[in-house]
């Protein structure tokens, strides 16, 4: 059994469909279709059809036997009464149809190669090697408050690691005096102790509000590139790359990097301390420090260089775990009806076990570092003590008992636990920072146009004249692209109403884009008003018009009201009338809150049909004089769609009214019709005048339809 969800495409495409696949290759083969779809045309042969009206089956039957319960729901015009009329007829000019349909044999391959070079482009992942760069420190640094900030840090470390060592020597000669010197002394060693504890809690406090500060900084860098980058971003980089980044990366800099930095700095410090006093108690251990330096530097060296390159593919390995799962939650009821289950199962485990490689090969190289600096320790501590007790027996240098425990204690305590660990922390300080690396990246993104501009203030009610000009427009989606729109010129007028039609990637949609400067006009210009659409800036341009776009889109966490009047600027009549324009305030009172019942994410709580009305509710409460529609009703019934454009014709008497439509009794009784093809303008004019073109595009969009479709079109076409 084979279950069909039925797209928004155009005449032509959706009859090769339903004739050369599914009735082909299913019907013809003894299998059993459901198709759920407004095209009635589509459905005049079937063995069965079904009508349901309010979640209720109100007729089953043949289609003629639904067309009379209906109501006048149906149109029995819209079925196809001939069994000849399976085969599909090219009703296209021949020259459209084999540019269209045909590839030049010369370029074949280099087309296809070029196409999977433009593939793989869009989906590798960027990543850099070698050193972290000194722009990522300095990003940081900048995000933490600056260099004043950053030094500021350093030197309350310091100050407490030099007061810890001042009252440590303290204590030792506190407790080496006699009883009656201890009493009057002890009030200066609570002193320090306390000054120690004082400097340690508001270094603790510091610090770790400022690494928390810089991870809010970096984060809302990021945020506000994204949201502000151009939508060739979009294109390019699926949203599991995106999820990562905002995730995963903000995440390390949120709870591991501050701990990180915080546990290498005061590690550091001590160690410095450590060294120091130890030099000075016991000036013999310079010698055995070069050469150990020396293997510790081209130890690190080694780690570093790994273990940064395996943080990296790491991060890398996350995004397609994000993508997978976001696929998967999305495609959950897909992935059950086609018996997919164990195949996503088996593609999330390919990728995490990717991941984990890498993850394994970086706790790997950790261990082993970890393992090499404690032999490197041991040796350290190891000469330490024997040339201590050797000096100290054959008398070659006089220290005092007392302070060379100390200078022995200190470097068994950075022996065994500072010093490597110290190591090991400067070295995930410098893996961590690829973190910070991978949310510059984001955060430095290449934005769209300003929102605003000086010319803004000049135009305040903007646009007074709703003329549309467009002369000579070229677009593309990306630098490597060809052009979406070539050349495309046009003009409407104040008030008039335009439909925009042609086949399936006839470039529709990408002009609607460029109309809200989504794509920006490579050569030519859109005049609107008299002005030109790139010398405003995008938040005048965007907020005077209304779109409705091709996929609905509701924001979940809102109430119905806050979609339709996320400012509040309306009042809820207002709101209503909306809705009753639309057909679909009596679904919403149906609703155990009416107006304010949540929306479920996405909108799921809702068809996307319903979806559709309720965007199209918030562009008739905008109000706007101009209107962009693309394929606003492709999810409605024939008879919706017919009340909706009155609806939007009274809503919007003085408006200048743009409509994408795949059907063509939509727009067959606008002003103007605009026909597209491979970017470019195939036709345009009046719809009686396009119909009457026996060759022309227009006529072979209205032929393909069908006998009685196409009649009633023309008719319409000339009242």
């Amino acid at each position: 059994m084979y279950s069909i969800y039925n797209s928004a495409v155009d005449s032509k495409v959706a009859r090769s469909l339903f004739y050369s696949a599914i009735h082909k290759l299913a019907i013809k083969r003894g299998s059993c279709v459901i198709l759920v779809t407004h095209q009635h045309q589509f459905v005049g042969n079937a063995d069965c059809c079904i009508l349901l009206e309010n979640d209720k089956v109100l007729g089953a039957g043949s289609f003629a036997d639904c067309v009379k319960v209906s109501n006048g729901d149906l149109c029995d015009a819209l079925q196809i009464e001939k069994e000849e009329q399976i085969e599909i007829e090219d009703n296209l000019p021949q020259e459209d149809s084999e540019r269209i349909a045909h590839v030049p044999n010369d370029a074949g391959s280099d087309h296809r190669d070029g196409i999977k070079a433009i593939e793989d482009a869009a989906q590798a992942e960027k990543r850099d090697t070698g050193i972290i760069h000194l722009a990522t420190w300095s990003a940081y640094r900048l995000a933490l408050g600056g260099t004043t900030v950053c030094l500021l840090l350093l030197c309350m470390f310091a100050v407490t690691q030099a007061s810890f060592l001042v009252t440590v020597i303290q204590i030792g000669n506190w407790a080496a005096a006699p009883a009656s010197e201890q009493y009057s002394s002890i009030s200066l060693v609570i002193w320090l102790a306390g000054s120690v504890i004082l400097l340690s809690i508001v270094r603790a406090n510091l610090s770790f509000f400022l690494f928390i500060k810089a991870s809010q900084r970096l984060h809302h860098q990021m945020l506000q590139s994204v949201l502000r980058a151009k939508i060739e971003f979009f294109d390019t980089n699926p949203l599991g790359r995106v999820l990562n980044r905002f995730a995963a990366d903000v995440g390390i800099c949120d709870e591991a990097l501050p701990l990180t930095i915080y546990d290498f700095v005061d590690g550091f410090f001590t160690v410095l301390g450590s060294v120091a006093t130890s030099a000075v108690v016991l000036p013999f251990i310079l010698a055995v420090l070069p050469p150990l330096l020396w293997y510790f530097v081209r130890l690190r060296k080694t780690f570093v260089k790994t273990t940064r390159e395996l943080k990296r593919l790491e991060g890398m390995g996350r995004s397609p775990i994000f993508a997978m799962v976001s696929e998967s939650l999305n495609g959950i009821a897909t992935i059950r009806s086609n018996d997919k289950i164990q195949y996503f199962v088996d593609k999330f485990e390919h990728v995490h076990n990717a991941h984990t490689r890498v993850s394994f090969a970086f706790e790997v190289s950790s261990r082993w570092f970890a393992l090499q600096l404690d032999v490197l320790a041991f040796l350290l501590m190891s000469t330490a003590s024997i040339l201590a007790v050797l000096f100290q027996q054959q008398g070659w240098f006089d220290v005092d008992p007392a302070v060379l425990g100390l200078s022995l204690t200190l470097l068994i305590q950075i022996s065994t636990t500072n010093f490597p660990w110290m190591v090991r922390q400067s070295a995930e300080v410098t893996n961590q920072m690829v973190s910070v690396e991978r949310i510059m990246e984001f955060g430095t993104l290449s934005p769209e146009a300003a929102l605003e501009t000086d010319l803004d203030d000049d135009h305040t009610d903007w646009p007074k004249d709703t003329s549309i000009s467009v002369n000579n427009l070229t677009t593309r989606y990306r630098s490597n692209l060809p052009p979406c729109l070539n050349g495309v010129s046009f003009k409407i007028e104040p008030g008039q109403t335009c439909g925009i039609v042609g086949r399936t990637g006839s470039g529709k949609s990408s002009l609607v884009q460029a109309l809200f400067r989504i794509l920006e006009a490579e050569n030519g210009s859109i005049e609107i008003g008299g002005v030109d659409i790139s010398l405003l800036g995008l938040y005048k341009l965007r907020t005077s018009m209304a779109v409705i776009p091709q996929s609905p889109v509701l924001f979940s966490g809102c109430t119905i009201k806050e979609n339709l009047d996320p400012f509040a600027k309306y009042t809820d009549s207002d709101v209503r009338e909306a809705l009753n324009a639309v057909q679909m305030m009596s679904a919403i009172d149906d609703l155990p809150c009416g107006l304010d019942t949540p929306v479920a994410d996405g909108g799921s709580n809702f068809s996307v049909g319903q979806r559709q009305l309720l965007c199209l509710a918030r562009a008739i409460l905008l109000k706007n004089r101009i209107l962009v529609l693309d394929e606003p009703t492709a999810n409605v019934d024939a008879k919706t769609d017919q009340l909706l454009q009155k609806a939007l014709k009274e809503t919007f008497q003085d408006s200048t009214i743009i409509s994408v439509a795949h059907r063509l009794d939509t727009v067959i009784n606008y002003d103007r019709i605009l026909v597209l093809g491979d970017g470019k303008v195939l036709e345009f004019g009046a719809p009686k005048d396009l119909v009457s073109k026996e060759d022309g595009h227009f006529a072979a969009m209205v032929n393909s339809t069908g006998e009685s479709m196409a009649n009633i079109l023309r008719g319409r076409a000339k009242l």
